[in-house]
This record gives C-alpha cells, sequence and structure tokens, in this order.
C-alpha cells in the first residue's frame, strides 16, 4: 500500500516565508542583489507577510510581532524606493 503524505497547506506557507526571507540575505550577502533595490525588499515583505501569517496561525505571537516590525522596515524601504 502507497502512503499518503497529508499537504498541510499553512506548512507550505511557513517554508515559503522562510525562503524567500533567507534567500533574499544569502542573495545580499554574497552581492547578487542590493538591498536598497526593490527586489530585495519585496522578497523581504512578502516573506515577513507569510511568515506573520504563518506565526500567528501557530500562535508563536512573539515571532509573529517580529515579522510584522520586519514586513513595516520592507514597506518603509518600498516607500524611500518608490519616491526617489
Amino acid at each position: 500500500m502507497a502512503m499518503m503524505h497529508n499537504f498541510n497547506v499553512l506548512e507550505a506557507l511557513g517554508w515559503v516565508g522562510a525562503l524567500l526571507l533567507v534567500g533574499a540575505y544569502a542573495l545580499n550577502s554574497n552581492g547578487l542583489m542590493a538591498s536598497d533595490g526593490l527586489t530585495y525588499q519585496l522578497l523581504n515583505l512578502f516573506g515577513s507577510l507569510v511568515l506573520m501569517y504563518y506565526t500567528y496561525q501557530k500562535k508563536a505571537y512573539p515571532n509573529t510581532i517580529l515579522n510584522l516590525i520586519w514586513a513595516f522596515i520592507g514597506l518603509i524601504a518600498i516607500a524611500r524606493i518608490w519616491w526617489r
């Protein structure tokens, strides 16, 4: 009998958010993406928003607040880029 894996959308979202944040950081740290660029800031914003939802659903409220702050910082950076 084949084993069926239960696909959990919430867990998948958590992994996507984490990969977006870590991926942006890795690209920036290795000189492949500038931290003042729109792409970097959007990766950070979407990663933090996804993780904010994930951690809220998991009742990990300190991490929810951390990601809320991370998203707010990203929004400010995007606004500065947008209105340069």
